[in-house]
């Protein structure tokens, strides 16, 4: 007794910290940073008690009201030209050098040109024509214009024309006056970037908002902006350590709450390192992507598929189970997140929506009808939500429903996330357990060739513990896998089992009862050998671990016994090693297992005969305590009796008689 509370009590410390190390790496993931605990939407009211400003903060300005001061700014942008002297060069140059014209027609053309330079020749440009003025920088000294006071190239050449036609003259002429963007767009940037995004001041004290009152554009604007100041004020270290002890203890009580569940509705996964491992992975490992995202850009949130959690945990456990611990992950997430109540209703419903329509994890095309179904749910709650703020159409985004299809095909991304979690915790999923239930694999054919009343006894089993595991409730895949494989250690010795002697000789005739025993309990660990020989999975050996718990070969050891009356007798040599069943898929196999090998036996399967023999079995293996580990109720047992018997009739064929009275 004292055992058993000892490793009870490691088993609950053990857990302990394995929540306290997951809830500090989420927070530490997290930003650090005061929230903000008023819940608030636009059109709707303010459903908390009358808010007054606990700080002095300035009301900001919308994304729409700092892109029209952005607009109006380029809109009056002023362009800024250079001037370059030595571009008129070319045109004197050209004057010079033709020698159709008499010198006093050069000295004219010069004189014109240098008038033409000295009022300046514009390099027009496209974002000109719209500008009244321009800046023109000479010697590191800046001179306004107006365009009309400036000429451009073709007015230029038309002055120019009037004392010559030369083409190569009036081709030489070169605006002297360039367009500079450089200097334009860094001017441009700084007043662009000089915008204040403030428009208003609220001083401590005053009232924001009254209960009851319509949060309108106006109102959700200040509110947003008192949100904003509070989360983004400095705190100091003090403040910042009683923040995250805040969270901190928040974390943990959400996950012990979920450990509780576990333990209270899931007995088989608490005492399960490798099971409790892998929920608080998944939920770290979601928390963890969040809190990146969070720390990019809090508004791309809703393109992280947090509903990956409830398909992972379905898939290696159940829906009860998928659910709580999907409600976990999205109350831990909610607590840094902007508006946490609007995105845990949008979590809340698309992961139940998930649940429902992910109802058979071992179809895989079924994924991409939850994914079309989870972008739908997403995108009809976004637009429900918009029209009851804004009554408008308009005021939907594309960018949050190109969000919300990023999702959905993000959640395609389960199935690689399954494979990885197998490999890393030495589970199995039911995309797996398939691979194991073809009758055509190697180690199966095997069987069927060298021991072929193993085989048959081995799908007998197989059929019948699957049949009875979806009746109480279980994982009829994995019992179906369990089962085909729970016999494989007689492939060692095949002719020491009754099922495979059909020449007639018996070897156990040559052998004393205990080396008998011996070779009859040998095939579970030789079955163990050619699992992992196999690389099969973890828990389809634990069927061929299991199936005959710690009960004795009862045969050879009664015979022992009344041949060696009063002798002492070593139990161990004819006990199994065990372990018992730790699960009901394992214990099921175990009944069957025993059930189903007894029933060939039989001489008379009638159906009195097939009841007590179902009756006698079970009840010896409860009063040998077999599945006292397993999750497995009286209930449960009683059903399994009903079960087990039908089919054993079925498969006989037992008729009911009918009496027939003559009137």
């Amino acid at each position: 007794m004292n055992s058993i509370k000892r490793h009870k009590a490691i088993m609950i410390i053990k857990r302990s910290l394995q929540v306290l190390v997951t809830a500090i790496i989420i927070i530490l993931a997290f930003p650090n940073k005061s929230g903000f605990k008023y819940e608030f939407t636009q059109g709707t009211q303010w459903k908390h008690e009358t808010l007054f400003s606990p700080i002095d903060f300035p009301i900001l300005k919308t994304e729409k009201e700092l892109s029209q001061d952005k607009k109006q700014i380029e809109k009056n942008r002023i362009l800024y030209y250079k001037k370059d002297n030595k571009l008129e060069d070319s045109l004197y140059l050209a004057i010079s050098n033709t020698k159709n014209i008499s010198k006093y027609e050069k000295e004219q053309l010069k004189k014109q040109a240098e008038k033409i330079y000295s009022i300046g020749v514009v390099q027009k440009h496209e974002l000109s024509q719209n500008e009244a003025q321009i800046i023109v920088i000479e010697n590191n000294t800046a001179k306004e214009y107006e365009q009309e006071e400036l000429l451009d190239v073709e007015q230029a050449k038309q002055q120019l024309s009037k004392i010559t036609k030369n083409k190569d003259i009036l081709n030489s002429l070169q605006a002297n006056i360039i367009y500079d963007w450089q200097t334009t767009n860094e001017i441009l940037q700084t007043k662009i970037n000089e915008i204040t995004h403030n428009k208003g001041l609220i001083s401590q004290g005053e009232q924001i908002i009254s209960k009851g009152e319509l949060i309108t554009a106006e109102k959700n604007q200040i509110l947003l902006s008192l949100k904003q100041a509070y989360e983004g004020n400095n705190i100091g270290k003090t403040n910042e350590l009683t923040i995250f002890l805040g969270r901190f203890i928040l974390v943990c009580i959400t996950l012990l709450a979920m450990m509780l569940f576990i333990n209270h509705n899931r007995p088989d996964i608490f005492p399960n390192d490798r099971k409790v491992l892998l929920i608080l992975f998944v939920v770290l490992f979601i928390c963890c992507v969040m809190a990146f995202i969070i720390n990019i850009n809090p508004k791309y949130i809703y393109a992280v598929p947090v509903c990956i959690v409830p398909i992972v945990i379905k898939t290696f456990f159940d829906t009860k189970t998928s659910l709580y611990v999907f409600l976990v992950s999205i109350i831990i997430i909610g607590f840094a997140v902007p508006n946490s109540f609007e995105y845990i209703f949008y979590q809340l419903i698309a992961g139940i929506m998930t649940i429902v329509t992910a109802e058979s994890s071992s179809k895989r095309s079924n994924f991409l009808l939850t994914s079309l179904i989870l972008f739908l749910t997403y995108a009809l709650i976004y637009i429900a939500n918009n029209l009851m703020q804004n009554i408008s159409f308009t005021s939907i985004e594309t960018d949050v429903i190109l969000m919300f299809a990023l999702n959905s095909i993000l959640l395609l991304f389960s199935i690689p996330f399954i494979s990885i979690l197998e490999k890393l915790f030495g589970m199995i999923s039911d995309y797996s357990i398939i691979e194991y239930t073809n009758t055509n694999s190697k180690i199966l054919r095997e069987l069927s060739m060298k021991a072929p009343g193993t085989f048959q006894h081995s799908i007998q089993v197989a059929n019948i513990a699957e049949d009875l595991i979806l009746e109480i409730g279980g994982n009829a895949m994995l019992v179906r896998a369990g089962a085909l494989h729970h016999d494989i250690g007689k492939l060692v010795y095949p002719m020491f089992f009754i099922e495979n002697q059909n020449t007639g000789f018996n070897p156990h005739s040559e052998l004393t009862y205990p080396e008998s025993a011996q070779a009859i309990i040998s095939h579970v660990k030789s079955g163990i050998k050619f699992a992992y020989k196999h690389k099969l999975p973890e828990p389809i050996i634990d069927f061929i671990r299991t199936h005959h718990g710690t009960s004795k070969t009862k045969y050879f050891y009664n015979r022992y016994v009344a041949e060696n009356p009063g002798k002492p007798i070593d139990q161990s040599i004819f006990t199994y090693n065990g372990p018992r069943p730790f699960s009901r898929e394992t214990a099921v196999v175990m009944m069957v297992d025993a059930v189903e090998a007894a029933s060939r036996s039989l001489k008379n399967h009638s159906e009195s005969e097939i009841s007590k023999l179902v009756d006698n079995i079970i009840n010896s293996q409860m009063e040998d305590e077999q599945f006292s580990n397993s999750d497995l109720t009286f209930t449960d047992v009683d059903k399994i009796k009903e079960l087990l018997k039908k089919k054993l009739q079925s498969i006989y064929h037992v008729r009911i008689e009918y009496e027939i009275t003559k009137k």
